[in-house]
């Protein structure tokens, strides 16, 4: 792990992700059991002190009912924030004081991290999440934000954008989407609320101690200095248990979060390759002053998800919930001398850090056209689909950079604005044939998005157009625009693509796409994230889902060969070693009858989903091929099974 190039397993992290879960579980359990324990326990002493043997009441029944009353309250402060938190990634960063960086931004700092974060988005497999500035912090850090990768949010400190060069920057990016793929963020926020329920008496501590300090005296009232003094110490022992929930705090931050930094360190590099991005970003966090802590109020609570320290710990680097930056710098860069950077000062400098001298500039062209060479050799390579799920190499990053570069810029400005991203899946929606497009745009003008009918047709003269390959990651970039419409517009778009879609009365496989897409990223930011409970362990009873899914896949790739998609339906069933599959005729599986089967799969548990993948790949990699057919619907079986994936590389060959 050391050279940060070992391959992240999407399917391992997952399940380590649950584990980290029913360890928070546990220690927000004990922590709550102590501090109730310690009140329950301090009371019964008062009480049985100044009560003595005529006590009215058993001094363990006081104690009782105070540890009770102890644990409601905390229990009651966790539940709150929980329900507060609801809203995912972007409750998260407007709490944090953050504000959404507009699409449209003429900021080149702003501009420069939205294209990385888009750049990752579509190399991952995953829509593009909106990014938020926290203004006002100038440190340098960074979190990922949300229940799952459509909810997901990125926020960064303004000292992260002016202070990081682009390859850093871009380090700092893939950190914070290695969170995003391996099942940290969940788990984050809900440490914000358990963590929130334990703190909580300190906080109030804080509130009656500062009430008791500041009341008014009376002039002589004897009942008055002897209100304040029980108010002063009821204050004062708050404020000790309040610290042992403080401390407990920081144990669970430390005992979970830990470790996912290294690891998502090491995702950073085999991502990009190229640990000196990664490595030079916390060079330079090393060498800020303040490094990255954060002046909101929420800091502590969210320290846990910050891609460095964000507080200044009173327990020391043991129970930091981070592990200590030297580590972590050395754990990328083996060679690391000890020395830190400086936060980038002004353009100029950054320029020079990015480019070099202009004789610098020259061999840094001929390396890169080398590195190109070499990232094509590995390109060619034979490659399992499945290693890609939440794995996106260096590769992948260039391919997504070519691919954005390579959509029209009126096309990706309109899908980076929530007024102009409807229009732009809109525009790929509309039909060729005149008599279809016809009814499709008057549909669209008298059903309350007349104004964006222009818009819709302008565009379509470029999506007609529009390279097959292109056209998914297209309406990722949309995703993120699409989240900032209000209800009412979330409802009236979601009816207008339904209409779309049914105006030829057939339903053909990038209009299945879409909708699932949408259904799965954008309908989730709208009504909320739904938790699926697993209810299959075994694949044993799920013959018939798995004949159409695979069926469906063999079809696609081979229409017109039946022998071709028998081999192809083979070798995906062989994988599974389920008896009874079938391929079944084109009339018996397809798109609608694949939907009703995958709504079934995703219920099955993880490591068996990661089966059902491999068979799907599998068959479509009968012939070591992928047709634009295959590639979209393997996109959209990933997406359905809540896996993200990748996309394929020109050329790629597969196992």
């Amino acid at each position: 792990m050391s050279n940060g190039l070992a391959t992240m397993d999407f399917f391992g992290q997952q399940d380590a992700a649950r584990k980290r879960s029913r360890l928070l579980v546990f220690l927000y359990a004990f922590s709550v059991l102590l501090i109730c324990s310690i009140i329950g326990g301090g009371v019964w002493i008062v009480y049985a002190m100044q009560a003595g043997e005529k006590a009215p009441v058993h001094p363990v029944l006081v104690a009782l009912v105070a540890a009770i009353i102890t644990g409601l309250v905390i229990g009651g402060g966790s539940l709150y924030r929980i329900a507060q938190l609801r809203g995912g990634g972007s409750t998260v960063a407007s709490a944090l004081g953050g504000r959404r960086i507009s699409a449209d931004t003429t900021d080149p700092d702003e501009r420069r991290v939205l294209n990385v974060v888009e750049e990752m988005a579509i190399a991952s497999g995953v829509p593009v999440p909106p990014v938020y500035l926290l203004e006002e912090e100038t440190g340098i850090n960074a979190f990922a934000a949300g229940y799952s990768p459509g909810d997901a949010v990125i926020g960064v400190t303004r000292g992260c954008i002016v202070g990081l060069t682009r390859d850093e920057l871009q380090g700092v990016i893939a950190h914070e989407f290695s969170h995003i793929l391996n099942g940290d963020m969940r788990l984050n926020i809900r440490m914000i609320g358990l963590i929130n329920g334990i703190i909580l008496l300190s906080l109030a501590g804080h509130l009656v101690f500062r009430a008791a300090v500041y009341t008014p005296r009376g002039r002589s009232s004897k009942d008055n200095g002897t209100g304040l003094l029980a108010l002063l110490a009821l204050g004062l022992l708050l404020l000790v248990v309040g610290s042992i929930g403080s401390f407990m705090g920081r144990v669970i931050q430390a005992a979970v979060s830990r470790q996912r930094e290294f690891l998502a360190d090491a995702a950073a590099v085999q991502f990009t390759r190229n640990p000196e991005g990664i490595g030079n970003a916390l060079r330079r966090l090393g060498g800020v002053s303040g490094r990255g802590r954060l002046k909101s109020a929420h800091a502590e609570e969210a320290n846990h998800m910050l891609f460095g320290e964000g507080i200044r710990s009173s327990f020391g680097s043991a129970l930091a919930s981070h592990p200590p930056l030297h580590k972590r710098i050395k754990a990328v860069l083996p060679g690391w001398d000890g020395s830190m950077l400086a936060p980038v000062v002004d353009l100029k400098q950054r320029e020079i850090e990015e480019h070099g001298t202009p004789a610098q500039r020259i061999d840094r062209a001929a390396a890169a056209k080398r590195a190109i060479t070499e990232k094509s050799a590995m390109v060619a390579e034979i490659l399992p689909l499945l290693a890609m799920a939440g794995n996106p190499a260096p590769a992948h990053v260039e391919h997504a950079r070519r691919i954005i570069q390579a959509i029209p810029a009126r096309l990706k400005d309109a899908a980076r604005d929530p007024y102009g991203s409807r229009a732009v899946v809109y525009a790929l929606l509309l039909d060729g044939r005149d008599e279809i497009r016809a009814p499709q745009l008057d549909h669209l003008r008298t059903h309350g998005d007349a104004p964006v009918v222009h818009l819709v047709e302008e565009l379509a003269r470029q999506t007609v157009a529009l390279d097959r390959h292109l056209r998914l990651p297209l309406l990722d970039m949309t995703l993120g625009a699409l989240a900032d419409l209000s209800d009412q517009q979330h409802e009236r778009f979601r009816s207008n693509l339904s209409a779309l879609v049914e105006a030829d009365n057939q339903l053909d496989l990038f209009e299945w796409v879409t909708l699932k897409l949408i259904e799965k990223h954008l309908d989730e930011r709208f009504e909320g994230d739904v938790r699926l409970t697993t209810q299959y362990y075994a694949l044993g009873r799920l013959e018939r889902e798995l004949s159409v899914l695979l069926s469906t896949m063999a079809h696609a790739g081979h229409p017109e060969g039946a022998e071709e998609a028998k081999k192809a339906f083979d070798l995906g069933a062989r994988s599974l070693k389920v008896d009874g599959l079938d391929l079944l005729g084109q009339d018996e599986c397809g798109l609608i009858p694949l939907e009703s089967a995958l709504e079934t799969l995703n219920s099955v548990a993880l490591r068996l989903k990661r089966d059902v993948l491999q068979a799907a790949a599998l068959c479509a990699a009968s012939d070591r091929t992928i047709t634009p057919d295959e590639a979209e619907l393997l996109r959209a079986i990933g997406d359905m099974l809540g896996v993200p994936t990748p996309p394929l590389l020109p050329g790629q060959k597969l196992a």
